[in-house]
């Protein structure tokens, strides 16, 4: 995300300075200005039914005024769902917060269906519906696939020493737009430094440049195997989102049980990299429902791997594929080209069952031969001598 010098979008035909209660600068009084911080969400989504104040991340800053009410390091305005269809040519992006030209009611004319009718041209994100009602700039795991939006976005784990998918702050820590200071190289005026390292990083995360951005998208690194299976995940309906989904009392959109026993990405390559942003290396296993495939990511595709057996009541599964052209029903290897047997099962002394086909010398069965062609011969032998 680009980053420029802090400036002043004024509102068109407005000559009066509004210096207080403008919080983000538009010379439109926040109690007339129906988008208070110019993040694209409109304050009637941000503000309790009531007409009272909500402060989603408990930092001190209602989300009318916050640029990241839910404190994931992924700013309103990326969740907001102006991306998906706005053209934003037209505007700039300082410091987490949208500029360009505004009616009289302080909303962007650019995201506005029609001229100060204050109504968004798009509509809020909630990329994991129906799992949960929460939008994604108060969803802390947008796409319900079990890792935090924190984490898909790249924000260090540093960061979340409390491992509650939020940015730690402390009072006083996210001065007067909402962003923790821990991400703002300078206070209130840059945004987003999430890896700790002194430089502005590129926020959210897209690891496979298509598609959705990675805390939307349920296959990051278009592998085709869903990020919930590789980082350990089940997945026995094979959509690539939490199973049995539960959230309560405190609705964040995090699955409770996730949240307290979070999912640990592998690494099976070992190159530093995690398998669900690592299209060189796959994670998957029983119960785990990989599915056949990915077109966008954000969608469920291919057939579920996972069906019931009404007889029985339990859950079976197709064999995976393995590399060749048989499929094995088990996780042995598959026959070398050159095996004579050809994985067929023997019979004899080395095996046991019965085969259509079998391979190599058997004594046994040499032995059985002979003697009933002894015995028959015996007996037609003295069938003649009694006539």
């Amino acid at each position: 995300m680009m980053t420029m010098a802090s400036s002043q979008v004024f509102a068109r035909g407005s000559e009066n300075v509004v210096t207080t209660n403008d919080a983000d600068g538009d010379r439109v009084v926040d109690t007339v200005d129906v988008d208070d911080d110019n993040d694209g969400i409109t304050d009637i989504f941000e503000i309790a039914s009531n007409g009272q104040d909500v402060d989603t991340d408990k930092d001190g800053i209602p989300d009318r005024l916050d640029l990241d009410s839910d404190n994931d390091g992924i700013l309103d305005w990326q969740e907001s769902g102006a991306v998906l269809s706005i053209d934003f040519s037209s505007l700039r992006v300082v410091s987490g917060r949208l500029l360009g030209p505004v009616g009289e009611n302080g909303f962007i004319d650019a995201l506005e269906t029609s001229l100060d009718n204050g109504q968004m041209a798009y509509s809020l994100a909630n990329t994991d519906y129906p799992e949960d009602d929460l939008p994604d700039a108060i969803d802390l795991d947008s796409d319900n696939d079990g890792l935090p939006d924190l984490q898909e976005a790249g924000v260090d784990a540093s960061l979340d020493n409390d491992r509650d998918a939020r940015i730690d702050i402390d009072t006083g820590s996210v001065g007067n737009d909402g962003i923790a200071d821990r991400i703002q190289n300078t206070n209130d005026e840059t945004c987003c430094d999430v890896t700790g390292d002194g430089i502005e990083d590129i926020v959210p995360r897209n690891t496979d440049f298509t598609d959705y951005p990675d805390f939307q998208d349920l296959d990051s690194d278009n592998d085709g195997v869903f990020d919930l299976i590789e980082t350990g995940g089940l997945d026995f309906d094979g959509n690539g989102r939490v199973d049995n989904f539960f959230d309560s009392p405190v609705l964040d959109g995090m699955d409770d049980t996730i949240l307290s026993i979070p999912l640990v990405s592998t690494d099976n390559n070992g190159n530093a990299v995690p398998d669900h942003i690592d299209e060189f290396a796959q994670s998957g296993g029983v119960g785990t429902g990989v599915p056949a495939g990915n077109n966008n990511g954000n969608t469920e595709v291919g057939s579920p791997i996972v069906v019931t057996n009404p007889d029985a009541g339990t859950a079976e599964r197709t064999p995976a594929t393995r590399p060749g052209t048989n499929i094995l029903p088990t996780d042995s290897n598959q026959p070398a080209e050159d095996d004579p047997a050809g994985g067929l099962i023997q019979t004899g002394l080395n095996a046991s069952g019965c085969s259509v086909q079998s391979a190599g010398f058997d004594l046994l069965l040499l032995l059985l031969s002979v003697l009933s062609m002894t015995v028959l011969g015996w007996r037609y032998t003295i069938r003649r001598m009694r006539h």
